[in-house]
């Protein structure tokens, strides 16, 4: 006979979606408040480095959609994600990017950007000026032009932000994200 598990109170559900956007279909990993999220803080979205997928951000998403609606897509061309015809540029990644943000009707979102993400990020602040409330920005590649929004670099290995050892990363992150504006 089967059981079924019950999830505690509290407890954040990871999910599986996929959505159009300009270069086809992107698969995100998602995460969201117990409570529907009805009364969530600002929205997080992760971009993943190259190489990557959104679900690298899996344990990072559990920690931190107790509060909010987390969004981790596979960047096109990665993961379960379409991928352009041609060579995937920045220019690219952040018109697809810009096409999520508006399918999924956020009208503010906080972004952590790991490696090339983190350029995505930073490009997409700029045309997206409005709608980025906080930047938060991991691994070796920088961007040239510091962004207008509040920035969080984090110095430890971003790698750490993958593993199941975020928990003190995790703990940087929302209290920077918790900040009054």
């Amino acid at each position: 006979m089967a059981t079924k598990t019950r999830l505690a109170a509290g407890t954040v559900r990871l999910r599986r979606m996929y959505l159009d956007c300009c270069l086809g279909q992107l698969h995100l990993t998602t995460a969201f408040p117990p409570s529907g999220g009805f009364d969530e803080r600002t929205a997080l979205l992760f971009l993943h480095d190259d190489g990557g997928s959104g679900a690298d951000f899996r344990r990072c998403a559990a920690l931190l959609g107790s509060d909010r609606s987390v969004y981790a897509p596979d960047l096109p061309g990665s993961g379960a994600s379409d991928g352009p015809a041609g060579r995937v540029t920045v220019a690219n990644l952040v018109a697809a990017i810009t096409d999520l943000l508006d399918q999924l009707g956020l009208r503010e979102v906080d972004i952590f950007g790991c490696g090339h993400g983190a350029l995505v990020a930073c490009e997409l602040a700029a045309v997206r000026l409005k709608e980025i409330r906080r930047l938060i920005i991991a691994g070796s590649q920088q961007p040239a032009t510091p962004p207008s929004q509040p920035t969080l670099i984090l110095d430890e290995d971003a790698a750490l932000a993958l593993s199941d050892r975020a928990e003190p990363m995790v703990a940087r992150i929302r209290a920077f994200l918790d900040q009054a504006s």
